[in-house]
């Protein structure tokens, strides 16, 4: 049986309307007490990167938590929320995301996701075993509430690469070392997919919703991209499959997904688009709709890519860390958080600078920047060359 993708249009976060569209998309999936039932402890996870206001798209919209979380209530259900930031506090990521006040109105629970437990992944390729936050895997439910955004090493960021967050903070930046290109990181991406979905069968359930009313498109997926008004919420069971889709409504190449490529391959979704059936809206509804894609040659192969593996010619070849010195307010952060030590503070008034032979190219250190002063750079002509 093809997988069955949810498709709404939602044209604004007015609560009324967010309400209608998530209640609708539920009633397509057969209704959503086929996967909360009364008792339940249900975790929402929501896309809560860094402490950002709602209008920048960088994080789940709260009127989404709030809808959602009033139809886990109205079932009977027990409804947490919460998310592992990159760096920030979580208490000040709620705050600033506009989440918190959803749970002060709905009592909803905020877990200590502190404390870690053993995610088993039998069917990882790389790495078989994650330490992730506990609360989440004690939960009934998990639902999974991605932001729809392109990504600088991943390409587009959904209800997969959301699934990272269930690790907690800085332990992000050691997965990237582990994983140390954007192949090697899809790879882990989806061993910690395939854990996740595992161990949310049989008694436990996961339902995947993503936010896509307002989207980000460019340098994503922090303050270097750049919001896009798409005016749609997606859900399923399958998230490979809602990946797709996703990326079909946006108009960005399937090629360069390697998420979707790869948890396909290994059977664990539907990555072929003709295989995969949506209900509700129709997809030709968004036809045209045309994100502007991250910089780079992420996902492609050839002579660029073998190339791609020596110092020397990687940094000849492939897109860096880039700083407007305007923006950059001597934070440290990206100091802080790069996964490899790559940078170092520079100057009168510190500036970063990073160690070119040493970088990775993961872009923690953009995705992170409060300032959006860091970026990704524009692919240097060699790379645009061989990048075949």
């Amino acid at each position: 049986m093809a997988p069955v993708v949810a498709l709404q249009a939602c044209a604004e976060y007015a609560p009324e309307a967010v309400e209608a569209a998530v209640r609708n998309l539920f009633e397509s999936l057969g209704g959503l007490g086929r996967f909360v039932r009364g008792g339940d402890r249900v975790f929402l996870k929501v896309n809560m990167l860094t402490p950002s206001a709602p209008e920048l798209a960088i994080s789940t919209h709260p009127e989404v938590v709030r809808a959602v979380a009033r139809e886990v209530k109205r079932l009977g259900a027990r409804p947490m929320v919460g998310d592992n930031p990159a760096m920030a506090k979580p208490s000040t990521a709620l705050r600033k995301c506009g989440i918190q006040a959803v749970i002060d109105e709905l009592g909803i629970e905020v877990p200590d996701l502190a404390p870690v437990a053993e995610l088993e992944s039998p069917e990882g390729v790389a790495f078989r075993r994650f330490q992730v936050s506990q609360a989440i895997l004690e939960a009934d439910v998990l639902i999974n509430l991605p932001k729809l955004k392109t990504h600088s090493l991943t390409y587009m960021t959904v209800a997969m690469k959301n699934l990272f967050g269930l690790v907690p903070g800085t332990e992000k930046a050691r997965w990237h070392a582990r994983s140390p290109d954007a192949r090697a990181f899809a790879s882990m991406v989806v061993d910690l997919y395939a854990g996740a979905r595992r161990h949310f069968s049989g008694p436990r359930r996961i339902l995947h919703l993503c936010d896509g009313v307002l989207g980000m498109e460019g340098e994503g997926p922090g303050r270097s991209g750049t919001p896009r008004k798409l005016g749609a919420l997606l859900a399923s069971e399958d998230a490979v499959a809602l990946d797709r889709l996703a990326c079909a409504l946006v108009g960005l190449d399937p090629e360069r997904l390697l998420i979707v490529k790869e948890a396909a391959g290994r059977g664990l979704g539907e990555g072929e688009l003709s295989r995969i059936a949506t209900v509700g809206e129709l997809v030709e509804r968004w036809a045209g709709t045309g994100f502007a894609p991250p910089a780079g040659a992420t996902g492609r192969t050839g002579l660029g890519q073998r190339l791609a593996r020596s110092t020397w010619v990687r940094n000849r070849l492939v897109e860096r860390p880039e700083l407007e010195p305007s923006r950059c307010i001597s934070c440290r952060k990206c100091a802080q958080i790069c996964p490899v030590k790559a940078i170092s503070m520079v100057g009168e008034k510190p500036r970063p600078q990073p160690a070119l032979d040493t970088c990775i190219r993961c872009y923690c250190c953009a995705e992170i920047c409060p300032e959006g002063a860091l970026h990704k750079s524009a692919t240097p002509w060699l790379g645009r060359l061989l990048a075949v």
